[in-house]
């Protein structure tokens, strides 16, 4: 599976707040397998936003987006899905009764915004947002899948970690392991000319990348979660055979193979 990663807002392009959601959903995706081949942030701007929707599915079969799911106008997301679409958006009650709730509870009656923000898109499966008001949701329409969430951080990794990753799980059975070594005293240059042979490699994959006083070599396979075993083998195997070319290399990343 193939996918893109969309972040919605304005505030993203002029600097003031920092992207963690794409890396975020970029470390999950890895964890199952699921091939990012791209990363778009565009503003809150509808012909935009939906012209880089048009784009990634020209190239990808799954989107997820971030942002853009609130209750005021420049909050656009759904309503650009759903005329990409060409579906509707319907309330979720559940979602507008707990957004009234909120406010009468602070002494306010619900804003015009609130359906707006319990809205998602008809014929999609709502994921729930444990620790926000906007419910995010999947939708699926002639192979092209696309997952909506909303931006705040808090609210995002936990859709990832509890609704996102146990969905997609079950549309692809990849799994994606990796090992890295950090190698000191050695310009990378040099580590990919002794390293030609697994640098050229396509699965495993080895990748040199420039550290600060070092360079850290990232060990990566892809194969089906079933023969996870052997992949670890591989991959500890591909290891070694580098630790003998290079002595000092030290093995930085902690996940168990």
């Amino acid at each position: 599976m193939k996918a893109e990663i969309i972040c919605v807002g304005t505030e993203l392009l002029v600097g003031d707040i920092v992207n963690t959601n794409a890396q975020y959903i970029s470390e999950k995706l890895t964890s199952i397998g699921v091939d990012l081949y791209y990363q778009t942030t565009v503003g809150d701007n509808f012909e935009r936003l939906k012209n880089c929707i048009e784009a990634a599915f020209n190239r990808v079969d799954l989107v997820i987006t971030t942002g853009g799911l609130g209750p005021t106008g420049d909050d656009i997301t759904k309503e650009v899905i759903a005329e990409y679409f060409n579906e509707k958006l319907e309330v979720s009650e559940k979602h507008y009764k707990e957004i009234a709730k909120r406010y009468k509870d602070r002494g306010y009656e619900v804003s015009t915004g609130g359906e707006k923000e319990a809205s998602i898109l008809i014929n999609s499966k709502l994921l729930e947002n444990e620790n926000g008001l906007a419910p995010g949701f999947f939708y699926e329409k002639e192979n092209k899948k696309i997952i909506v969430l909303p931006g705040p951080p808090k609210e995002l990794t936990w859709m990832v970690d509890n609704e996102v990753l146990p969905l997609l799980s079950k549309c692809s059975d990849s799994v994606l392991l990796m090992k890295t070594l950090e190698i000191s005293g050695v310009p990378e240059g040099k580590i990919d000319d002794r390293l030609k042979e697994y640098c050229e490699m396509s699965n495993p994959t080895v990748a040199p990348y420039a550290k600060d006083k070092c360079v850290h070599l990232r060990i990566a396979m892809k194969g089906s979660r079933t023969d996870t075993e052997n992949i670890k083998k591989e991959i500890e195997r591909i290891a070694e055979e580098i630790k003998e070319i290079y002595p000092q290399a030290v093995e930085i990343d902690k996940q168990k193979l």
